[in-house]
């Protein structure tokens, strides 16, 4: 009970100095904080592995540690094996606490292993074998003493490993391409496809490995890559649990990859004996292939649309059998819910799944021995997000991976059973966070609380309700008005979700003194498939009207809310709606509006690099469709453009072109719109390096502060001096164009 007290009382103490100090988290803060990675626990159970990279805005440079904590014990207690720059990535190998990891040295990679129970943990590595160019992804098997793995790496048309010595010498820059996919997200296709390599090591003596006959590239003589880019990794592949075969994900090679999002599901011998065989039928896009404990069976999500990159994911079954003949079965048919990742319970019995609902990222168990075509999963968690989860040893206890709009990554242990969360393991978070004391309630973190959290639901568009996230700052006063920040989200099939980000953070906005609104309309991902495939040709329609309505439900409800002081911003399809909202009416509630990535006119978009997305969304292409593209087009209203606007936009963006911003930003400044335009030479359609993000706060927040007359404060004010070669200066022009002011990054 004391304890209890104090801690009553500790929380009464935060609150006061939040109300008397204002923000309790601020963008320097949130960038320099450590970004943890997944856990995941040893063979027995006792011990979950997690890197952390952080950022020094002192230092002006980045570190990667790698830790373990104890699950046995409360709240879990954090052990740092490494912070050398050189390991990548880490990874148990099945035995005992032994632990396998990546090492970059002079452009190759090394393989080395250690034990985490060493003392100190992590000391005494041993080394094992050198690999001939940079690699990725590590997967690994225990199959008796061996420990069969799977690596990635870039490839010659030969099938060896891609190495700086071993390529071809170039003496030109040009490109030349005869076929559609010549660019993805933010880079050029190489001729180099990711493959996947596979070997062996065993154990020798003094414990010490070797590397057992050599590497295969079990993708050789195929046009077959994988993990699929931009984004795919280790979860695109499995080895079984006997270690004589692998499952991975690729793209249809006969299909181009610029027009269709088919994939599928490969099987091949890990030693790579004969050809991969596709184990799926053709639909769309497959994702999470998964064996069961037994090796018996293979599970894995796919799109039943080619062309759709937000249709449903539905959950296969298939028999494994070593004869690559496969009988595959949908389980969960009518489950109204889109899954993200699929693994199976220690028992063969149950799966897992981790699924959007109502913006939660839940965790899911699904009877798969029992199931008949009209049962459903279970979410046996309703708040949080989860993002990965792993069985602990052969039990029915998940080890999980969650996040909060209130937190960054944390751990928990979770009963599949009874739902129930047996320990929160927040030790990780606070201690690299420098806070030794365990947070007052699970899924806060730096002084937020879930009291500044709340949804709500409105009567949208066709008597659709429509969801919506309403975060407060933690200075908040129930007897006073707050300027409102509506936020738009991006996709346009996506979300505003109980989850962290480091990019569009609604807390760390909310602390700059708003009340902050974030909408998920018409085309919002987690309400069920209907409710997603609505946005369809009504780009400008549909979501526009479920915004328009949530104004005006926010007006006649919330008195705290200063609707008259009022922004808008969003980024990508949340950019377009910003320059769609820019020609309409409803802009006139706005003070002003922050357009990131934005589409600024449709027709133009046929200089992206997934055509099928905008092919899909517009019902054709533009040929033969051209009334649809122009039907929700922002450039066919700029006439009615008077509200200012901050535009952000990046030249790696290859998904929308910068020439979308610039043509914005030109309008606004002939037509005399108060405007600023913020561009990073090196960024893609996300603003990822602290130093450039610290700017993109910087300006966002200080644009809305001179509408608004609150916030502006991230925590840290740039230095003065000259730009570097590597941070050049970013020049910003005021609104009369005739005065120019100097932004400079703090290196």
């Amino acid at each position: 009970m004391k304890l209890i007290s104090i801690l009553s009382s500790l929380s009464v103490l935060i609150s006061h100095v939040s109300a008397a100090t204002g923000p309790v988290l601020n963008a320097k803060e949130l960038l320099g904080s450590p970004r943890l990675s997944s856990a995941t626990p040893d063979p027995a159970g006792k011990l979950g592995l997690f890197s952390a990279s952080t950022y020094s805005f002192e230092k002006h440079e980045s570190q990667k540690s790698f830790h373990v904590v104890d699950l046995t014990v409360a709240n879990g207690k954090v052990t740092k094996l490494w912070d050398d720059k050189a390991i990548t990535e880490a990874v148990w190998l099945g035995l005992d606490d032994w632990l396998g990891f990546l090492k970059t040295k002079d452009s190759k990679s090394e393989f080395w292993v250690a034990k985490a129970s060493q003392t100190p943990a992590g000391t005494d590595a041993r080394y094992v074998h050198t690999f001939a160019g940079v690699v990725s992804n590590l997967k690994v098997r225990a199959v008796g003493p061996s420990i069969h793995f799977v690596v990635s790496a870039p490839a010659l048309k030969d099938g060896a490993m891609y190495s700086d010595d071993g390529a071809p010498k170039k003496h030109s820059s040009g490109r030349v391409y005869t076929s559609l996919f010549v660019r993805h997200w933010d880079e050029w296709i190489s001729e180099y496809k990711s493959n996947l390599f596979s070997g062996i090591i065993a154990p020798t003596t003094n414990n010490e490995f070797e590397l057992v006959g050599s590497l295969h590239n079990i993708l050789a003589g195929t046009e077959l890559e994988s993990p699929i880019g931009p984004f795919g990794g280790a979860g695109d592949f499995d080895i079984s649990p006997d270690g004589r075969h692998v499952i991975f994900l690729s793209k249809d090679p006969e299909q181009n990859l610029a027009q269709n999002t088919a994939s599928y599901v490969y099987a091949v011998p890990f030693d790579g004996s004969s050809k991969p065989k596709a184990i799926n039928p053709k639909y769309g896009a497959s994702s999470s292939p998964r064996f069961s404990p037994d090796g018996g069976k293979v599970v894995y999500l796919q799109m039943k649309e080619n062309g759709y990159e937000a249709d449903k994911n539905s959950v296969f079954v298939t028999n494994f059998t070593g004869n690559y003949e496969f009988v595959v079965s949908e389980v969960a048919s009518h489950w109204d819910r889109s899954p993200g990742a699929v693994s199976w319970s220690a028992n063969n019995n149950y799966l897992y799944l981790i699924a959007e609902d109502h913006g939660r990222e839940k965790v899911w168990t699904f009877p798969i021995v029992s199931a008949t075509s009209s049962v459903k999963p279970t979410p046996i968690t309703d708040k949080f997000s989860a993002s990965e989860l792993y069985v602990i040893a052969d039990s029915e206890v998940l080890l999980v991976s969650a996040s909060s709009i209130t937190s960054p990554t944390f751990f928990y242990l979770l009963s599949t059973t009874t739902g129930k969360v047996e320990q929160n393991l927040m030790s990780p978070l606070m201690t690299l966070s420098g806070v030794e004391t365990a947070p007052l309630e699970p899924g806060t973190w730096h002084g937020l609380s879930r009291s500044q959290i709340s949804d709500f639901y409105y009567p949208g568009v066709d008597g659709w309700k429509v969801h919506a996230w309403m975060i407060k700052p933690s200075f908040f006063q129930e007897d006073k008005k707050y300027p409102l920040l509506f936020l738009i989200h991006g996709g346009p099939q996506g979300s505003w979700a109980d989850a962290w980000s480091y990019r569009w953070n609604p807390a760390v906005m909310a602390e700059q003194g708003y009340v902050v609104v974030a909408f998920n309309p018409t085309g919002s991902t987690g309400y069920g498939k209907e409710f997603t495939d609505r946005i369809q040709d009504e780009w400008g329609g549909r979501p526009y009207n479920d915004l328009v309505m949530g104004f005006e439900y926010l007006e006649k409800n919330f008195e705290f809310i200063d609707t008259k002081n009022a922004i808008a911003a969003g980024a990508s399809y949340g950019g377009y709606m910003i320059n769609w909202i820019a020609g309409q009416p409803f802009a006139e509630k706005f003070k002003t509006l922050v357009c990131h990535d934005g589409i600024f006119n449709t027709l133009n978009m046929y200089a992206t690099e997934e055509l099928w997305f905008i092919d899909h969304d517009f019902k054709g292409q533009i040929f033969d469709h051209r009334h649809h593209f122009e039907r929700w087009n922002p450039l066919g209203h700029v006439k009615n453009w008077t509200t200012p606007m901050l535009v952000i936009h990046s030249s790696k963006d290859y998904r929308i072109p910068i020439s979308e911003a610039l043509a914005a930003f030109n309008i606004l400044q002939i037509k005399g719109i108060k405007s600023k335009l913020l561009t990073f030479p090196d960024e893609n359609h996300w603003v990822l390096k602290p130093e450039n993000s610290l700017v993109w706060h910087r300006e966002v927040f200080g644009w809305m502060k001179e509408f608004s007359g609150v916030g502006g404060f991230v925590g840290g004010e740039a230095e003065k001096g000259e730009a570097s070669a590597e941070a050049p200066g970013i020049v910003s022009h005021g609104g009369d164009g005739r005065k120019a002011q100097d932004v400079l990054r703090d290196d």
